[in-house]
Formats: C-alpha cells, sequence, structure tokens
C-alpha cells in the first residue's frame, strides 16, 4: 500500500502532507500531558518488523501486516498515529519503500484513516468481546485505507486512471487481505488480554518476550522474503500498476533500497536490513519517550 513516487501529482501530494501533519501535530499537541512508556517504541519496532514478513499469496502477489488498527488499540489513536508515522518515515527514507513525494499520503493512509477508524471500529465493537473487535479493527483499517489510496491516485493525473478503476482494485484486493490483517491484530490482542491485560489497560511497558518475538521475526524475514518471491514478491498496488501499464518514477533510491544492502547477497541484505530498521525505529521510540519524560 506503499504510494511510490510518480503515482501522485504535486497539489494531491501537498495536500495530504498537510492534512498528515495536521493531525500529527494534534496528536502530539493531545498527548502534552502523557508520558510515553516503553511500549511506544516496542510497538512501532514491532509493526516494522511484522511489516518484514511478505507472506505468499496464491496468485501472483505477496502480503504484509500493515499494523495501523493494532496500533491504535495498543496506545490509543494520538500515541499510535506517531508509531506508524515513525515506521513510515525510516520505511522511505532509509529503504526508499514508498515515495518521498508521496509519504504525506503513506501517513495519511497507513498512521491516519488505519489507526484512527481501526481505533473507533474496536471501540465500538467491544462489547462484543476484545477478539472479534480486533478482527474488525483490522479488516476495516486496512481496507478503508487501501480505498484511500485508491481515490488518491484515481484523483491524480500522473496516474493515467480514474476512481472506477483505482477504487475496486484497491479495495477489493486489501478486503481480501484484511482477513489476514484482522486474524493476526485479534490474535496477538487476544494473547494481550489474556497474559497481560496490563497492557491494554494501563499501556504497561512488555517484557522481555516482546523483544525476543521482533528479534525472531527480523531472523526470519529473509525466508518470508525468498516465499513471497516465489509467488512474484509484489504488493496489489505493484500488480495494479503492471496490468495497467504503469511504472514508478523514484526520485530517491535510499541507503538500503528495498531492504536489502547494495554489494551483497539479497536475503543476507534484508537481514542487515531488518536489524538496521528496528534499531532505528526503536531508538526513535526511546529518545521520544525520553524527551516526554523531561519536558
Amino acid at each position: 500500500m506503499h504510494i511510490p513516487d510518480g503515482y501522485l501529482d504535486l497539489p494531491i501530494a501537498g495536500i495530504l502532507y498537510i492534512l498528515s501533519l495536521v493531525v500529527l501535530g494534534y496528536s502530539i499537541y493531545r498527548l502534552r500531558d502523557e508520558k510515553f512508556t516503553p511500549l511506544f517504541g516496542i510497538v512501532a519496532a514491532a509493526i516494522f518488523a511484522a511489516q518484514m514478513l511478505n507472506w505468499p499469496i496464491p496468485g501472483g502477489t505477496s502480503a504484509h501486516f500493515v499494523g495501523g488498527a493494532l496500533a491504535g488499540i495498543l496506545l490509543g489513536p494520538y500515541a499510535g498515529s506517531l508509531a506508524m508515522a515513525v515506521v513510515l518515515t525510516i520505511q522511505c527514507l532509509v529503504f526508499a519503500d514508498g515515495g518521498i513525494t508521496a509519504l504525506g499520503a503513506n501517513v495519511w493512509n497507513m498512521a491516519v484513516i488505519n489507526v484512527f477508524l481501526g481505533y473507533y471500529a474496536y471501540r465500538a465493537f467491544e462489547r462484543f468481546g476484545k477478539s472479534a473487535a480486533s478482527f474488525i479493527a483490522g479488516w476495516i483499517g486496512i481496507t478503508l485505507a487501501a480505498i484511500f489510496a485508491g481515490i488518491e491516485i484515481g484523483l491524480s493525473t500522473s496516474f493515467g486512471y480514474g476512481l472506477s478503476v483505482t477504487v475496486p482494485v484497491m479495495g477489493l484486493w486489501h478486503g481480501i487481505l484484511g482477513i489476514v490483517e484482522g486474524t493476526i491484530t485479534a490474535g496477538v490482542v487476544s494473547y494481550i488480554a489474556s497474559s497481560r491485560p496490563d497492557i491494554l489497560e494501563e499501556k504497561a511497558a512488555p517484557g522481555k518476550t516482546a523483544l525476543a518475538v521482533i528479534a525472531a521475526m527480523i531472523v526470519v524475514s529473509p525466508l518470508f522474503a525468498y516465499a513471497a518471491e516465489l509467488v512474484g514478491y509484489s504488493e496489489p498496488l505493484e500488480n495494479a500498476a503492471e496490468m495497467l501499464g504503469l511504472s514508478e518514477n523514484p526520485i530517491y533510491e535510499g541507503l538500503l533500497p528495498d531492504y536489502t544492502v547494495p554489494g551483497i547477497d539479497p536475503y543476507t541484505g534484508t537481514l542487515i536490513a531488518g536489524i538496521v530498521g528496528t534499531v532505528i525505529v526503536l531508538a526513535l521510540g526511546y529518545v521520544m519517550a525520553r524527551y516526554a519524560r523531561t519536558t
């Protein structure tokens, strides 16, 4: 769902930058009297690591967990949007995952729409149980985020195809993939609710198990990269662009492009890239939490 450079014209990209900055600024304002806990950095790092796992889907595509609804459920919508914004910014600037011109749009879709609508869907359905509510939240969050992405590229004169094409393609693909998103979200929330309810209720810091899970996801990420390559290693947006005969127009290649290290084996590079990205996200989370405690 990461929109690359070349898909959005500058007016749309600029408007989405402004909207995203307004929401993130308001989130910071709403959190001015709250203190970040280590949970903030752990959730951001876990979502980054989970997005490294590209699940092969029969039919020639692959999918990865987005995690916006989960961030909202665990951190609340304001801190959750900031955590997702950190992940998306690192993905863009370090790995060129999502274009620089489209960063505002990607933040809007995955750190605003996904997080806030996922969070409020969870609250609306929580009376039916945390597992059901978190599944619905995960599905709604990613599906509506994808529909917004379809609207944005459909309105853009740079993409070349209108809303009648882009919205159904993005909505249908991600409506199906949302089942996986909802299932993972429900599984994580249900596990936390049964084993560490204080995390959900008080935003308590997780234990060493969380770090072990993050490390495990990074270690196995090259295996997922290999498996996803077997079915084409492309996301729905990339598949749609290929079917329509469109190509990206990157203006920045990234320090570790496409989660690899130039000059070395791509799977080893994936492992190194995962470690680097996770460390950066954890460090930023620590800095933000430390700054919040001193202000």
